[in-house]
């Protein structure tokens, strides 16, 4: 017999998994502190580095939002409100790298986004921050009781 929905507990493979995506937006996170580094000590150029901090800043936010999925998926049910908080958040990440590369284009000029590695760090900042959309989403149908 299975247990209720109202009192089904967490996911602890969903939560080990979420916690390699913890893993994963910090090893991103530190790729973007080396870049600042680089740009700080003059090996990059503003325009050159740019999309790499975004995305090195992006995925520091992200880590904290996919450990928040994390706990609330271990918690199952009594994790909703965590889940919701984090949905909102990754959503909220997400209109901020948009923003940012706009404001890139504006302030910094089409070279900003403009070759083959400044686009690389467009669309994996994108695509990172989707993926939090979506596995936000899948945490709060999860944790949803009844």
């Amino acid at each position: 017999m299975t247990t209720p929905p109202a009192e089904r507990g967490g996911s602890p493979v969903l939560a080990s998994l979420t916690g390699i995506l913890v893993l994963a937006d910090a090893g991103l996170a530190a790729l973007g502190v080396t870049v600042w580094n680089a740009h700080r000590h003059g090996h990059l150029t503003g325009a050159e580095a740019a999309t790499f901090m975004l995305l090195g800043a992006s995925a520091a936010i992200g880590a904290v939002v996919y450990l928040f999925t994390l706990i609330a998926l271990a918690r199952g049910t009594h994790g909703r409100g965590l889940a919701r908080l984090a949905s909102r958040l990754a959503w909220l990440r997400t209109a901020g790298v948009v923003i940012a590369l706009i404001a890139f284009v504006i302030l910094i000029g089409v070279s900003a986004i403009a070759g083959a590695l400044e686009t690389f760090g467009i669309v994996l900042a994108v695509l990172d921050a989707l993926a939090a959309v979506y596995v936000t989403g899948v945490a709060v149908r999860r944790t949803r009781g009844g």
